[in-house]
C-alpha cells in the first residue's frame, strides 16, 4: 500500500473499497429525519388523536361542536395562565402563588363592582392587584436569596389568608359586566361561529407569549438565563432586571385569568383557581417546555393544556370518576418528564 502523504494511506484499488454513505440511500435518509425528530411535537398529538378516536367510537355525542365548546370553555383560563407559566419555565422559575393571585384578581374586582364601582375601573384594579404580586415574587427571586419555590409558596400561604379575610369565606355573587362579556358565546355567523366568548383572551394571550418568545428581546434572554444564568450574566444581560419584568408579566397574566374566569362562572371566591398553579405548570411541561429552564414555547405549552382538556373529557364520558382524571392526568405527567431526561 502506497501512501501520498504521511498517516494518510492510498486504498489501492481492487484491495479496499471506501464506506458505503448509507446516508445518501432512502433507508439512511429515513433513520437520519427520524432522529431529528423531536418527540415532544409527536407524542403529546398522538395521545389525543388516539383518545379522540377511542372515545368517538365509545359515544355518538363525542364528535359534536357542542363538546367541543364544552372543552374550550373549561381549558381557556387555565391555558391564558399557562402562557406565563411557560415563560417562567424557560427562564428556569415557576410561580406556585397563581391560583390564589387569580382569585386575588377576581375578588378586588367583585368587590369593586359591588359598590357599584365603574367596570373598567374594577378591571383594571384587579389585574393591577395580581400584576403588583407577580411584581413582588419577581423582586425577591431576582434577589436570588431563596428558589423561587419557596418564594412563590410563601406567597401563596399569604394570598389565601388575604383572599379568605376579603371574602369571609363566602364567594362574591354577581360579576355583572364580567359575566356579560365572558360567561357567554361569541357570533354565530364568520369569524367567530359561536365559539365561547372566553375563546378571543385565550387567542391573544398566545399570541402575545408566541411573539414574547420568539421576537422580543426579553424572551431571548429568557431562554439564556433558564439555559445557563451565569453564563448569561457574564455575557451582559441584566439578569435580576429581567426575572422582575418575568414574573410581572406573569402577574399580569394571571389578571386577565382572574377576569375571564371570575366572568366565566359569574363569582369570585378565595378557591376560585385551586390547583391552577400546578396544573398550569404540568400543561406546559406535557407540551415540551423543560421544567428547568432553556426549552419550550407558547404553542408547546398550548398543546399540553388542549391533552389536558381531552383526557379530562374523555375520561367524564368513559363514565369514570374524578378519581381516574387524576389518576391519568398524573401518568401523562411522568410520561412527559420522563421523555424530556430521554431526549438530553
Amino acid at each position: 500500500m502506497s501512501t501520498d502523504h504521511p498517516g494518510h494511506p492510498t486504498v489501492a484499488a481492487g484491495l479496499e473499497t471506501p464506506p458505503a454513505d448509507h446516508s445518501a440511500l432512502p433507508d439512511g435518509r429515513i433513520r437520519s429525519r427520524l432522529r431529528r425528530v423531536d418527540v415532544y411535537s409527536v407524542w403529546p398529538m398522538a395521545v389525543m388523536v388516539v383518545l379522540i378516536a377511542v372515545t368517538t367510537f365509545q359515544s355518538s355525542h363525542y364528535l359534536t361542536v357542542f363538546n367541543f365548546e364544552n372543552i374550550l370553555s373549561q381549558v381557556a383560563p387555565l391555558g391564558i395562565v399557562t402562557m406565563g407559566q411557560a415563560i417562567l419555565l424557560i427562564s428556569a422559575g415557576l410561580d406556585l402563588s397563581v391560583g390564589y393571585n387569580i382569585a386575588f384578581a377576581g375578588i378586588v374586582t367583585g368587590l369593586l363592582l359591588q359598590q357599584n364601582q365603574p367596570l373598567w375601573l374594577a378591571i383594571a384594579a384587579g389585574i393591577a392587584a395580581s400584576t403588583g404580586v407577580g411584581f413582588v415574587n419577581g423582586l425577591l427571586a431576582a434577589q436570588g436569596r431563596a428558589h423561587p419555590f419557596i418564594i412563590t409558596l410563601g406567597m401563596s400561604i399569604f394570598l389565601f389568608g388575604l383572599d379568605t379575610q376579603l371574602t369571609g369565606g363566602a364567594p362574591v355573587n354577581d360579576m355583572k359586566g364580567l359575566y356579560t362579556a365572558f360567561g357567554g358565546y361569541l357570533p354565530s355567523g364568520p369569524p367567530f361561529f359561536g365559539l365561547p366568548s372566553l375563546t378571543i383572551p385565550l387567542v391573544l394571550v398566545v399570541l402575545f407569549a408566541f411573539a414574547f418568545l420568539r421576537w422580543s428581546p426579553l424572551g431571548r434572554r429568557a431562554y439564556a438565563i433558564g439555559g445557563n444564568e451565569e453564563a448569561a450574566y457574564l455575557s451582559g444581560i441584566p439578569v435580576k432586571r429581567t426575572k422582575i419584568y418575568l414574573y410581572t408579566i406573569m402577574g399580569l397574566l394571571v389578571g386577565i385569568t382572574g377576569m375571564v374566569l371570575s366572568g366565566e362562572i359569574n363569582e369570585a371566591s378565595f378557591n376560585l383557581a385551586q390547583n391552577f398553579e400546578l396544573e398550569s405548570i404540568a400543561c406546559a411541561v406535557i407540551g415540551g417546555t423543560a421544567l428547568f429552564g432553556g426549552r419550550g414555547g407558547a404553542l408547546r405549552s398550548l398543546q399540553g393544556v388542549a391533552l389536558w382538556g381531552i383526557v379530562q373529557n374523555a375520561i367524564v364520558f368513559a363514565g369514570l370518576s374524578s378519581n381516574y382524571q387524576q389518576m391519568a392526568l398524573g401518568l401523562i405527567i411522568v410520561i412527559a418528564v420522563m421523555v424530556t431526561r430521554a431526549q438530553k
